[in-house]
């Protein structure tokens, strides 16, 4: 036990002044942050540009109430109208068809609407762009024409117009957000998404990152023949054990680090982002994610001779540990479905899916202890295999292990 801790000591001190750890604690969190909050300011401050766009009414009744609607829906941060609006009129429908196509490709405009004579009917209008990938866009565009569409039909239908404007009148729609302990509070939708990712994220990063060290220490004492002389003093569950437990207090420092400024940012914010049980929870995850890992990532480093070998067999761990970020959407959505219960006992994602679940709303109690149980199960039969692969594959050199002998390796007593 006593060369372990040296071993651990010596690893964690080292790599907790190296260049490396400093300025990843520093530039991870900032580039988890950018990635969550750039799209959304750039596409917030691309929603303060003037649109300009054309409309064709074949009816020659919508065209210029949807022009005063759209001025008094939406408006830019100096007030001036959002969508600024060119009636075509000169009363061939071919011909204004034309004509708006011709603005569009010189790129006078951004878009043009086509109301077709028979809207009434067909209940169809026509976008044309050059870009229909701005839905934003598209969607304030076809709620408001179906304001006027609908504001018409209701006039024709004999109703008093300052009736319909009362009736069709908009409803201000409110997020409450219940805890399980029944206290409400206001729900904000994007932090909602947001805080679920950047818990993943922070979490995928740590592991990864520790592991990965990890990994390549093993292969740079492997491949200096470092680890000869290591071995002359002290077993290879040893060195193993030490190098594991000394990385992983590294990244559980990172982590730590990463969670105070999330608290301070919260506590300044005056946003509960993080409770008590949810940090214990989190750090329970981390450690049994990482021994998981570790283990996995240690007995790869002993099997090979250089790293671009190692890094496509840990690629397919890489691979299976962004699932959960491909289902992030669907996970924040439905936190209790079926589905996603199921992915949450899988041990290579549970860490992950528990924690993003666990961003949204607690999974039930059954669902924490069972995922716990399996991962503690999963952590004991990986340390034990990749313990048995060390202690052979470590002196092996120019001959890559087969899965046979590797196999045989784990089936040793």
């Amino acid at each position: 036990m006593k060369n372990v801790m040296i071993i651990a000591r010596w690893e964690y001190l080292t790599r907790l002044r190296s260049k490396w750890f400093i300025i990843s604690t520093i530039i991870i969190p900032l580039i988890m942050v950018a990635s969550m909050f750039i799209p959304s300011v750039v596409l917030n401050s691309d929603d303060q540009e003037m649109r300009l766009i054309a409309v064709v009414d074949e009816t020659g009744q919508f065209a210029e109430k949807l022009e005063q609607k759209l001025a008094d829906k939406y408006t830019l941060a100096d007030q001036t109208p959002k969508y600024q609006v060119i009636v075509i009129k000169n009363g061939d429908p071919v011909r204004m068809k034309r004509e708006a196509a011709e603005l569009l490709n010189s790129s006078v405009i951004s878009a043009y609407l086509v109301i077709p004579e028979v809207v009434l009917d067909s209940s169809r209008v026509f976008y044309y762009s050059l870009n229909v990938g701005n839905l934003k866009d598209q969607s304030e565009l076809n709620q408001t024409i179906n304001e006027i569409i609908a504001e018409h039909r209701l006039v024709k239908a004999g109703l008093d117009p300052a009736l319909i404007q009362d009736l069709m009148k908009n409803v201000e729609f409110q997020t409450i957000k219940v805890a399980s302990s029944g206290q409400e509070t206001l729900g904000d939708e994007t932090l909602s998404f947001i805080i679920p990712l950047i818990y993943v994220l922070m979490l995928f990063f740590t592991i990864f990152m520790s592991s990965q060290v990890l990994m390549r220490s093993v292969l740079a004492e492997r491949t200096n023949r470092l680890i000869e002389i290591l071995l002359s003093s002290v077993s290879p569950t040893e060195l193993m054990s030490g190098k594991i437990l000394g990385l992983g207090l590294l990244g559980l420092t990172q982590l730590v680090l990463y969670l105070i400024v999330g608290i301070m940012i919260s506590n300044f914010k005056s946003l509960e982002l993080f409770s008590s049980i949810n940090v214990i929870l989190f750090l329970v995850y981390f450690v049994l994610g990482y021994l998981f890992y570790a283990a996995l990532f240690a007995a790869i480093g002993s099997l090979f001779d250089n790293e671009q070998d190692a890094q496509q067999a840990v690629s397919i761990f890489s691979l299976i540990s962004v699932v959960p970020i491909f289902f992030a959407s669907y996970v924040i959505a439905n936190p209790q479905s079926l589905t996603t219960t199921i992915l949450s006992f899988i041990p290579f994602i549970t860490p992950y899916f528990m924690i993003l679940r666990m961003g949204v709303m607690m999974p039930p109690l059954w669902e924490i202890l069972t995922s716990l149980g399996i991962l503690v199960v999963s952590v004991w039969l990986a340390m034990l295999a990749a313990g048995k692969i060390f202690r052979v594959a470590i002196l092996i050199y120019g001959k890559r292990p087969t899965f046979p002998e590797i196999w045989q390796w784990v089936r040793a007593k």
